[in-house]
């Protein structure tokens, strides 16, 4: 049986380079990802991203498992994200050909695509409208654009959104809906954003309905 994140952070901690190098595989998509919704450019989340690997190492030695090992790394990425934003070392930059997909077959939006090779068209349609979304949630201030990131684009729960980002479920799901309703404003749909609900529903509620 595989062992868990957990599990392999304490080994790691006891001198285990090969459980360190396992953690590395099994989440460098997912953070490589998480800095590519907020940069837009391949090279920047991947210096980001393996920034954070660095961090997570040089943490070993101290590291207890109070928290899901994804909550810890996505603390530590946020704080270098928020570090390099105030230091102006990183720049998004408009989405290319190049970045339009990844290695899995999947879009920068974390959406399936099809195996068939998309036409020039498509790929310029689909570069158009994921520049369309970039472009919105740049301007999203950056309360909003952090649960839109973690929540819509990654799928991490409110939960877990709560204590990456140290605030309370409510303050999570209120945000969303901000964030929401302004994504939709700034690129004039009214069906909702692609890739993200028209509205998103509290738990044990029924989403409010939108208005006209």
């Amino acid at each position: 049986m595989p062992r868990s994140d957990a599990e392999l952070m304490l080994a790691c901690k006891g001198g285990d380079r090969g459980a360190f190098t396992e953690l590395v595989l099994r989440h460098q998509r997912p953070l490589l990802n998480f800095f590519f919704h907020l940069v837009w450019d391949r090279q920047q989340a991947e210096d980001l991203a393996q920034e954070v690997f660095l961090r997570l190492h040089s943490h070993a030695s101290t590291y207890e498992p109070q928290a899901k090992f994804t909550t810890f790394m996505y603390r530590v990425a946020r704080n270098l994200w928020i570090d390099r934003v105030r230091s102006a070392a990183v720049s998004p930059r408009p989405a290319s050909l190049d970045a339009a997909t990844d290695d899995r077959g999947e879009d920068s939006l974390g959406s399936r695509v099809s195996i068939r090779e998309p036409g020039p068209l498509e790929k310029l349609e689909r570069i158009e409208l994921q520049n369309r979304v970039r472009e919105a949630i740049e301007k999203l201030p950056d309360g909003l654009r952090e649960v839109v990131v973690l929540g819509e684009l990654h799928g991490l729960p409110y939960l877990e959104i709560s204590s990456i980002l140290n605030i309370p479920v409510g303050t999570v799901k209120s945000r969303m809906h901000a964030a929401v309703a302004r994504l939709r404003e700034l690129m004039g749909v009214e069906a909702g954003v692609p890739g993200l609900p028209a509205r998103p529903a509290q738990a044990g509620k029924p989403a409010p309905p939108a208005k006209d």
